[in-house]
């Protein structure tokens, strides 16, 4: 039993998943951690994110909206989705399979354009992807605006 959502009308079918796990090896340890429920990011931060590509892609002149995606998904969204609980394992495992870690850049972008990443974040992730966005174009002089120009 893995990423369970816990709700008061919940508890009783928790309760009961928990004590199947015992019925079958008695002596096993598990490990619980139980954290804060977060949805799949909305509409408005996904159209906020296409947003931010457009202005970074008019900002080089040279780059299409694709392309600064596939570059924000490699720098900023690969390591997000490393760290989740849910989707990192799962990841690390293609990357390794991939040979992604001793692929040139090019072919690195290439990778990452068939992989889902952006889609996969929940809520916290896609804020944190975001920030990383504006923190990291705003330092090297692209003042990323929420509404466009």
């Amino acid at each position: 039993m893995s990423d369970f959502k816990l709700t008061l009308t919940t508890v009783d079918d928790c309760t009961k998943r928990i004590k199947a796990l015992f019925i079958t090896d008695p002596a096993s340890k598990f490990r619980v951690k139980i954290v804060k429920w977060s949805s799949k990011r909305g509409i408005s931060m996904n159209r906020q994110q296409h947003l931010f590509y457009n202005q970074i892609s008019k900002w080089y002149g040279d780059r299409t909206p694709l392309t600064v995606k596939t570059e924000c998904k490699a720098i900023f969204g690969i390591p997000i989705l490393l760290n989740s609980e849910i989707h990192g394992d799962n990841l690390e495992f293609i990357l390794h399979e991939l040979n992604y870690y001793n692929k040139n850049y090019e072919d690195k972008l290439r990778l990452v354009q068939c992989l889902s990443v952006t889609s996969e974040f929940n809520t916290a992730e896609s804020k944190e992807y975001t920030d990383q966005m504006i923190y990291f174009f705003n330092d090297i002089g692209v003042p990323l605006q929420y509404q466009d120009k």
